[in-house]
C-alpha cells in the first residue's frame, strides 16, 4: 500500500510553519476521537502521535521521535511507529494497560486515486475502522492464524441501581438489575435482586463474572462511590463508566430504533421480545449496553436471543462469594492470579475452549436436580467401564480440534455479518467449517454404532449427545459451505493471492470476482502484445519481462549503445552498472490499469467474503447447537478423567434426605498437592446427629477437614466421583461458609462487624437443605464476647426448625456442653499425640490429622509458636500468662452478651427490619 509523500512545511505570512495535509488530517482525526488512543496507518506502518505516542513508546519499548521528522519541536506531531504486521501484537500490549484504542486505516491507494481521479489531493483517505478496549478485543487485527484462541477479556457488565432518593445505608434494601455480556462468546446474562450494604449479593455476581468493564446507571454520588470501591476490590483495573438514570420513553424509542434498523429491519420483532419479556430496569440495561457496544461494532450481540440466560436458575445452586473464596473454587487463596490449587484446576481436563468455559459454569453452579446429577454420574460410569469405539473416536477428534475456538469464531461471523467488517480471517473460517464437518462426518460414520449405544450406555444424557449429533449430520449445510471454498488456497501460506483463490469458482460463480478476473486477463493479454511489439523493435525475439524489487513488466537492456538507441518512449524504472530496466509508455499505462483492476479484484473478493459470512450467519443456531453438544461431551470427559485421576474415587449414592455419610474421605485438592493425606469419615443426618462441633490444636487439620466436606458436596452435585471409599449424600440447595477473620477497610467494616454481617447472611438465607460451615465465630472480639456470640449462634442453629447440617469449628472448648443438652449435637476433635519433654514446661504435639470423638480443652497454640521458631523465652512467658488466665471468664458478662445475641438472632429470623438488626450488630461490634 503506497503512502502519500510527506509534504514539506512552508512558512506562512507570519513566519510560522504551515501544516502539511497529513498533519491537518491527524489533527482532525484526534479532534473527532478525543477519548481514544489513535493508531493511524501511514503506508506500511502504523503511527501514534503526540501524548499517545509518548505513552505507547514506553509500553511497547520503541523509539519516540520528539517534534516529528523535520525536527520542529511541535509536540503534537511527535510520534512512534511500528510495521503494519505488528498491529495485532502491539494492540494487545496497549490494551492490557487499560487504553481505549481507535484504529485508523488508509482506505485507498495512489493507483485508485490516479485511475478514478477521485480527488486532486495527494492525501489518502483515512477512516476509523475499529475501536477496542480490553473487554471488546478478540484478535480481530491478527493477520495470522489465531483460530480464535484469544483469551477473552472478561464480561462487560451494566449495573442498574434503582435506588430511591434516600441516602444509602446499611439498612436500606437496594434494588439491582445486572446485565452481563461476553463479547468473545456472545453470552448474555441478566439478573434482578435486592441487596443491602455491603452488597454481598452483588459481590457474588461480580466474582462469578470477573468483569473487565462496568457501566453503572445511577444518580446518587455516595452510592456510586460505594459500588465503584466494591468493583475495584474484585478487579483493580476494571474500566468503570457512570451513566445517569434515563427516562423510560427514551429507552423504548432507542430500542425500537435499533431493532428496526439493524440488518435492514430483519430483527424488528426483537423489540417486542425485549419489551414484553424483560422488566423496565433490564430494558434500561439492554439499551445502555447497545449504545455502548455500537462504537465497537458489537451491538448485534442482542440479535441472538437464544444466547440470553438468567443468572439464577431453580436447577442450580448459587455459591455465595464467601463460599467461592473459602473453598477456592476458581483461584487459590495465596495467589489470586493462579488457578493451581483450586477446584477448577483439579477438575479441568477439557480439550476444547468452549468445553473449558462450560465446565467452569458447571463447577460454579452445582445441580440441585437429582435426575440431572445422576445422569452425569451415569455418564462417567459408562465412559469409565470399558473401551467404546464411538466414545474413544470422538475423544480423539476433540484432541485434534482443541486449538480451534468454535464458539468465538462463530460469534465473530455474526459480528462481521452485520457490520460488513470481517473479524474472522478466511483461514479461521475454513478451519471452523472443517471442524464442524469432521464432527458431523464422525457421527455419520458411526450411525449404526450410535443407534446401538443403548445396549452399552445407560446415561440418557450421553445417549442424547450422540443422537443429536447424528440428527444434525443429516443436514447438508456444512458440506455446501465447504464446497464453496477452494481448500487448496491454504496450501501455500506465503501466497499473496489467498483472497483471490479463496472461493472455488467452479462450484459457485461470484459475479464481481469473475468480472474483475476477465478484465485482468484482457490487460495481461494486452501486456503480452506490447511485449511482442518491443521484441520486434529491439530485434530480440526471445525477450521476456523481468521483475526487480517488486516492479514487474520491466524491459531489461544492457547499458551502452543499446540503451542509447532507445527512444524517449522508454521510461527508465531502475538499473545497475550493467543493465537498465524500462517500461514503454504503453506498458506503463497498461500496468497502472492492471494494478487498478487487481485492487478492484481484492475489493470484490472482500465483498463476496462478507456476503458469504452473512449466509453462514443465517445458520447461527444450527452451528451453535453443535458447539453446545460438543462442549457437553467435553465436560463429561473431563469429569471422567478427574474421577479416575488417582484411581480411588467412588460414585456417590444420592438420597432424598439431608445426609452426609462418607467413609475414608479426603480433601481432593490437598491430596493432589501433597504426597500423603490422612482420610477421615463423616456421618451427619438431619434426623440424627446433624451439628458437628470441631475442636483441636492449631494447624491440626480442622479447616482442611470441613473444606473437604464442602468440596465433596459440590463435586457430587456437579456429577463427579468423590475421593473416598464410599459416600451417601443428600442434595443441598445452598452452602454457607464463614471462615477466617479480616478487616475490610475499603468497605469500612471492622473484623468483628464483617464477621457478624457474614453470620447474618448465613442465618437469614439458610434453608432446611443448607450445609453451613462456620469457622472461629467470635474470634474478632474479646474472649468473653466471642464465646457468648458463638454460643448464641450455635444454639440457634441447633434449635432451628429448619434443621440444617452444621459444621462448627471453635477454639472455645466450653461449647462442648451443648452435646449433653441436644441429641443432634456431636463433639469431635482433630487427633494429636502429646510427647512429654523434661526440658520443657509443656509437651510437644504431633498432629495425627484424624477425626476423634470428644473435645479438646487445650489448643496447644504454643506448640504452633515453636513451629514458627519464636524465641524460647517468648514461648515460656506466654505459657505462664496462659496458665494464669485459664478459667477467668466473667460469667455475668457472658450471660448478658448471650441474651443480647439471642434477641438479635430472633430478629433475623422473624423478618424484623434490617435497620434494627444492624443496630444490634453495631452494638456488639462496639463492645468487642
Amino acid at each position: 500500500m503506497e503512502a502519500e509523500q510527506p509534504a514539506k512545511r512552508t512558512k506562512s505570512s507570519k513566519g510560522r510553519k504551515a501544516l502539511t495535509p497529513l498533519e491537518k488530517q491527524i489533527i482532525e482525526l484526534k479532534s473527532d476521537n478525543p477519548d481514544k488512543m489513535l493508531v493511524i496507518q501511514v503506508g506500511y506502518k502504523y503511527k501514534l502521535f503526540g501524548e499517545d505516542a509518548r505513552k505507547a513508546a514506553a509500553i511497547l519499548n520503541i523509539m519516540f521521535i520528539p517534534g516529528g521528522d523535520d525536527g520542529a519541536k511541535d509536540d503534537q506531531f511527535s510520534y512512534c511507529s511500528f510495521p503494519d504486521f505488528k498491529l495485532h501484537i502491539n494492540l494487545k500490549r496497549l490494551l492490557t494497560h487499560g487504553h481505549k484504542i481507535g484504529v485508523i486505516k488508509q482506505m485507498e491507494s495512489s493507483v485508485v486515486k490516479s485511475v478514478e481521479k477521485s480527488s486532486r489531493s495527494d492525501l489518502m483517505k483515512r477512516e476509523l475502522t475499529a475501536v477496542y478496549t480490553r473487554g471488546t478485543y478478540m484478535g480481530d487485527e491478527d493477520i495470522g492464524e489465531s483460530l480464535g484462541d484469544e483469551e477473552s477479556g472478561g464480561y462487560i457488565i451494566c449495573v442498574n441501581v434503582s435506588a430511591s432518593g434516600e441516602s444509602p445505608s446499611k439498612s436500606l434494601k437496594v434494588p439491582f438489575c445486572v446485565l452481563a455480556i461476553q463479547p468473545a462468546t456472545g453470552e448474555i446474562i441478566h439478573d434482578s435482586f435486592e441487596d443491602v450494604y455491603p452488597f454481598n449479593e452483588l459481590n457474588t455476581r461480580l466474582l462469578y463474572l470477573n468483569p473487565s468493564e462496568v457501566i453503572i446507571i445511577n444518580n446518587q454520588e455516595q452510592l456510586i462511590g460505594q459500588l465503584t470501591k466494591l468493583i475495584r476490590l474484585i478487579n483493580p483495573e476494571v474500566l468503570t463508566l457512570i451513566k445517569p438514570v434515563p427516562d423510560y420513553p427514551e429507552i423504548q424509542s432507542s430500542l425500537s430504533e435499533f431493532f428496526t434498523t439493524m440488518d435492514d429491519g430483519k430483527n424488528r420483532d426483537l423489540y417486542d421480545y425485549y419489551t414484553v419479556n424483560f422488566d423496565e430496569p433490564t430494558q434500561v440495561c439492554v439499551s445502555h449496553m447497545i449504545e455502548y457496544l455500537k462504537e465497537f461494532k458489537l451491538s448485534n450481540i442482542f440479535t441472538i436471543p437464544t444466547n440470553i440466560s438468567k443468572f439464577k436458575n431453580p436447577n442450580y445452586m448459587i455459591l455465595s462469594h464467601n463460599t467461592i473464596q473459602a473453598l477456592e473454587i476458581f483461584q487459590n487463596s495465596t495467589d489470586a492470579n493462579s488457578s493451581r490449587g483450586s477446584l477448577v484446576w483439579l477438575l479441568d481436563h477439557t480439550r476444547t475452549r468452549s468445553g473449558k468455559r462450560l465446565l467452569r459454569k458447571w463447577i460454579s453452579k452445582p445441580l440441585v436436580d437429582r435426575v440431572q446429577i445422576e445422569s452425569r454420574l451415569q455418564s462417567i460410569e459408562d465412559m469409565s467401564r470399558e473401551y467404546n469405539q464411538v466414545i474413544d473416536s470422538f475423544k480423539s477428534l476433540l484432541d485434534k480440534m482443541g486449538k480451534v475456538d468454535l464458539e468465538q469464531l462463530l460469534i465473530k461471523v455474526h459480528y462481521s455479518a452485520s457490520y460488513n467488517t470481517p473479524r474472522i480471517s478466511r483461514y479461521e473460517l475454513f478451519k471452523m467449517l472443517e471442524c464442524f464437518n469432521e464432527v458431523l462426518i464422525k457421527a455419520k460414520t458411526f450411525e449404526k454404532a450410535i443407534d446401538a449405544l443403548s445396549n452399552f450406555i445407560k446415561s440418557p444424557l450421553l445417549l442424547n449427545i450422540f443422537q443429536k449429533l447424528l440428527e444434525l449430520s443429516k443436514e447438508e449445510i456444512v458440506p455446501h459451505f465447504l464446497n464453496t471454498i477452494n481448500s487448496s488456497s491454504f496450501l501455500n501460506e506465503a501466497s499473496e493471492d489467498y483472497k483471490v483463490n479463496f472461493f472455488d469458482l467452479n462450484y459457485r460463480n461470484w459475479e464481481g470476482i469473475t468480472n474483475e478476473l476477465e478484465e485482468i486477463s484482457k490487460l495481461e493479454e494486452a501486456l503480452e502484445q506490447e511485449l511482442e511489439a518491443v521484441r520486434k523493435l529491439l530485434k530480440r525475439p526471445q525477450l521476456k519481462y523481468t521483475t526487480n524489487n517488486r516492479e514487474p513488466y520491466l524491459i531489461e537492456v544492457r547499458n551502452g549503445p543499446q540503451v542509447d538507441a532507445l527512444s524517449a518512449n522508454f521510461q527508465r524504472i531502475n538499473g545497475t552498472l550493467l543493465v537498465s530496466r524500462f517500461r514503454t509508455s504503453e506498458i506503463s499505462e497498461l500496468y497502472k490499469l492492471l494494478k487498478y483492476r487487481q485492487e478492484r479484484l481484492t475489493n470484490s473478493c472482500d465483498e463476496s467474503f462478507n456476503q458469504f459470512l452473512v449466509e453462514i450467519d443465517q445458520n447461527h443456531q444450527y452451528f451453535s447447537h453443535i458447539i453446545q453438544i460438543v462442549s457437553q461431551f467435553d465436560c463429561l470427559l473431563s469429569l471422567t478423567a478427574a474421577s479416575s485421576i488417582r484411581g480411588n474415587y467412588s460414585k456417590p449414592e444420592l438420597v432424598s434426605s439431608q445426609t452426609i455419610d462418607v467413609r475414608n474421605g479426603r480433601n481432593p485438592i490437598i491430596e493432589n498437592l501433597t504426597p500423603t493425606y490422612v482420610p477421615n469419615n463423616i456421618s451427619l443426618s438431619y434426623d440424627k446427629e446433624r451439628v458437628l462441633i470441631l475442636t483441636g490444636p492449631n494447624m491440626g487439620g480442622k479447616s482442611s477437614y470441613v473444606k473437604q466436606i464442602g468440596l465433596m458436596i459440590i463435586m457430587a452435585q456437579i456429577g463427579c466421583y468423590l475421593p473416598c471409599d464410599s459416600a451417601v449424600v443428600g442434595i443441598f440447595d445452598s452452602i454457607f461458609i464463614r471462615m477466617g477473620s479480616n478487616d475490610n477497610i475499603l468497605k469500612g467494616t471492622s473484623t468483628f462487624m464483617n464477621e457478624m454481617l457474614e453470620c447474618y447472611d448465613v442465618l437469614s438465607g439458610m434453608t432446611s437443605k443448607s450445609l453451613i460451615i462456620l469457622d472461629e465465630v467470635g474470634r474478632g472480639t474479646s474472649t468473653n464476647d466471642g464465646i457468648s456470640i458463638a454460643y448464641a449462634i450455635l444454639r440457634y442453629l441447633i434449635e432451628s426448625q429448619l434443621a440444617p447440617i452444621v459444621l462448627f469449628i471453635t477454639h472455645y472448648p466450653s461449647l462442648h456442653v451443648l452435646e449433653s443438652t441436644y441429641s443432634s449435637v456431636i463433639n469431635y476433635h482433630m487427633g494429636y499425640k502429646e510427647i512429654k519433654n523434661d526440658d520443657l514446661q509443656f509437651p510437644e504435639i504431633v498432629f495425627l490429622y484424624t477425626l476423634v470423638r470428644g473435645v479438646v480443652n487445650n489448643l496447644y497454640g504454643l506448640n504452633v509458636a515453636r513451629l514458627a521458631d519464636l524465641p524460647e523465652d517468648v514461648i515460656k512467658m506466654a505459657f505462664e500468662v496462659s496458665e494464669k488466665l485459664k478459667n477467668t471468664i466473667e460469667v455475668e458478662q457472658v450471660e448478658s452478651f448471650v441474651g443480647r445475641s439471642v434477641r438479635l438472632l430472633k430478629q433475623i429470623t422473624s423478618g424484623e427490619s434490617s435497620e434494627k438488626i444492624v443496630e444490634e450488630l453495631e452494638f456488639l461490634s462496639r463492645n468487642e
